[in-house]
Formats: C-alpha cells, structure tokens, sequence
C-alpha cells in the first residue's frame, strides 16, 4: 500500500513539472508574439511624424515666398511713375496703385490687371490710342522671349509652320520643300519666293518668323 501511495506521489511530481515547464514555454512564446507585433508598430509611427514635420516646412517656405519683396519699374500712364516695392499680392493692379493709380488717358483694354508680377519686372501702362509691343517686360530677356515665341523657317517642323497664319500642311511642306533645295533662307521675305505667299500672307506672318 505504502508502495502504491509513493508511486503515485512520484507520478504526481512529474506532472507538476512537466505543466511548469510548459506553462514557461506557453509564456515565453507569448512575450515573443506580442514584441514582435508591438515592434512594426512603433515603425510604423515614424514615417507618420517624418511626413508632418515635411508638410510643416513647406507651409513655412510657402508663406516666406508670398512675403517676398520685390521691385517693380511702374511708367506711362500713371499717376506717380516710379520704382516701388511689392510685398504681397505681386500683381498689376497692386504696382499701379502702388503709382497713385491710373491717369485718365490710360488704355485699360490692353492692361490686364490681374496679371502676376516677377522681381525687376517693368510694367508700362499705354495712353489711349499708343502702339505698344510689351506692357510688362523683363529687361534683360524681353528680346531672348520674343525670339523664343518666334517660328524659325530654316529649323521649324511641319507642326510648328503650321502655327503661322495661313499656312496649312501642304504649304507647310512646300516651305521645307524650298528650304532643303536652296540651302535654307538667307533672308525672312524670301519665304515668298514659295508658291501661293504672296505680299498679304507675308505681311501676316513677318512678325512670327525668323531665320
């Protein structure tokens, strides 16, 4: 009997140990789950805050930017011509008040307001009735742009004739035609050299083309 009582004790024992042993592995497997699940987590996070701190300067250079000072050359017909400081709202009607405002022979057709301003920029307000080529120029480039604006005949594509009045496809080619057989135009008004130009289309385009 004493036998059977210390046998089971012995097996009793065994168990204890074995459900200790398993209860640390189950514990230990737990914690690994849960560090392992928590890590990507806080990853995850950082990324987040990187990106707020990034739509936080660009806010700060947007703001900087509108409040940039530039100057601006006002003449013509306005009150006050002269050289002013622009700090907010860069555009025509800010300069020209800045200049007392129109006189009354300002020609507000050909004026557009609404127009933004650049740093150096000259802003010339026309009298009623005055021929004027630019009413806001950028001194340094304003014969560079008007070039650039301009369709080269002896480099100019099919495409890019075609954006000359008058000119379709057909005569588009016949202008390459022209150009490819004598070596390329020495000279604008000897696009009428090519059939169907004639004195009026060349009078229409003349401002357009350059060689």
């Amino acid at each position: 009997m004493i036998d059977i009582l210390d046998l089971i004790k012995d097996r009793m024992m065994q168990y204890k140990i074995w459900l200790i042993v398993i209860g640390i592995l189950f514990v230990g497997v737990m914690l690994c789950l849960c560090f392992k699940q928590a890590k990507p987590a806080s990853n995850t996070n950082i990324p987040a805050m990187q990106s707020t701190g990034s739509t936080v300067s660009v806010t700060s250079a947007s703001i900087s930017s509108e409040n940039a000072v530039m100057m601006v050359d006002v003449k013509g017909a306005v009150k006050k011509p002269g050289v002013y400081d622009i700090t907010n709202s860069p555009r025509v009607q800010t300069a020209v008040a800045k200049a007392g405002g129109l006189t009354d022979e300002a020609d507000t057709v050909k004026l557009n307001l609404a127009q933004k301003l650049t740093d150096g920029q000259l802003v010339y307000v026309p009298m009623r009735g005055e021929v004027t080529t630019d009413i806001l120029t950028d001194n340094k480039d304003s014969k560079a742009t008007n070039n650039q604006e301009k369709v080269n005949l002896n480099t100019a594509t099919v495409t890019e004739l075609q954006t000359l009045t008058g000119i379709g496809e057909k005569k588009a080619e016949q202008i390459i035609s022209y150009r490819e057989a004598h070596g390329g135009f020495k000279k604008i008004d000897e696009i009428k050299e090519v059939s169907g130009i004639g004195d009026k289309r060349f009078e229409t385009i003349q401002d357009s083309i350059i060689i």
